[in-house]
């Protein structure tokens, strides 16, 4: 007797296998989540160029979230006086590692957090002075990670500055007086407008209506350059306020990193943020594959780079000189 396969049957025991295959899979993908490290994002706020580097510095340690990781993100969106509870919060969920970016404030509520969680930070000042650790080269406790040093370019930048704009006599200086970056950087702006003979106005303001008022202050006072400080909340909270309103009142600015000029600012000086970001997800990776933070040196940045938008001058009506551009590493159209 000849047996006949109905094919509608084969059908349904094939998708009846193929289901029981996705199943086994799916649970094999959600036991793996389910058992993955995870670590903390704790920041005053986040810009997706910027992750997106950190995350690549996590992949090239050997980990990608949704695969064997698990993030849990933070962000205090500019109020810095949330960091310490969303630091609490981090350490209730048992995170592996702390990331704290966006300057020494997040650092320090983390670290009052906890004082055995891994803590790899990624910002623009100097950890020893900062007191984030005791040495660059061998860290002491929980804390290590990467900085691009950015408030201590200031006199730096002051004299690109000069060079774009030669005759402007008055000089403003806008920060956040909340973070401790805004001191050296107000003493660093006093020494270098001495030497090149223009007068300094410092602007400070830690938000948003502060910003606003501090720009309409510079249109009334006819400032005729501008220096916008290193300030974690600046840079990932309010860039794109800044660079609209220094285009609303005409007035030429200067920025620490290149995602302001690529929003339309006039000319940036500084390390290349990325690499940091880049580097202190290399660190959280392994960290997380069992080496020790204190045996981790601080990592410094290695390039820099002048980017200016050429557009942003025409609509300034200026001309920016033949050396500078020659000089630049980028321009912008």
């Amino acid at each position: 007797m000849i047996a006949i396969r109905h094919p509608i049957g084969a059908m349904r025991r094939r998708t009846l296998v193929a289901g029981i295959v996705a199943t086994l899979a799916d649970g094999g993908v959600a036991r793996a989540q389910a058992t993955a490290p995870t670590i903390g994002l704790l920041g005053t706020g986040f810009i997706e160029l910027l992750t997106v580097a950190f995350f690549k510095g996590l992949a090239e340690a050997g980990f990608v979230e949704g695969r064997n990781l698990a993030v849990a993100r933070r962000s205090a969106e500019g109020q810095l006086e949330r960091l310490p509870a969303l630091a609490r919060e981090l350490v209730d969920e048992k995170v592996m590692v702390i990331l704290a970016s966006g300057g020494p404030l997040t650092v320090r509520a983390s670290r009052q957090a906890t004082a055995t969680i891994p803590i790899v930070f990624a910002y623009g000042g100097d950890p020893v002075a900062d007191r984030l650790v005791t040495s660059i080269g061998r860290p002491e406790g929980n804390v290590t990670g990467a900085s691009f040093m950015g408030s201590l370019f200031t006199a730096k930048r002051l004299q690109i500055l000069r060079q774009l704009l030669p005759r402007a006599q008055d000089v403003g200086l806008i920060l956040n007086r909340k973070t401790t970056l805004a001191e050296g950087q107000i003493r660093d702006a006093e020494a270098a407008v001495a030497l090149l003979g223009q007068t300094l106005h410092v602007f400070t303001a830690d938000g948003g209506e502060e910003i606003d008022r501090a720009f309409a202050e510079m249109d009334r006072r006819k400032i005729g350059a501008l220096l916008v400080g290193t300030d974690p909340t600046y840079g990932l909270v309010f860039r794109d306020r800044i660079v609209a309103l220094a285009a609303r009142y005409r007035i030429p600015a200067l920025y620490d990193s290149r995602d302001f000029v690529e929003k339309g600012g006039l000319v940036s000086y500084g390390s290349v943020l990325t690499d940091t970001w880049r580097q202190a997800g290399l660190y959280v990776g392994r960290i997380l594959k069992g080496e020790k933070p204190q045996d981790l040196p601080v990592l410094q940045p290695t390039r820099f780079e002048t980017v200016i938008n050429l557009g942003t001058a025409r609509a300034l009506d200026l001309d920016v000189p033949a050396s500078m551009i020659a000089q630049a590493d980028e321009t912008i159209e």
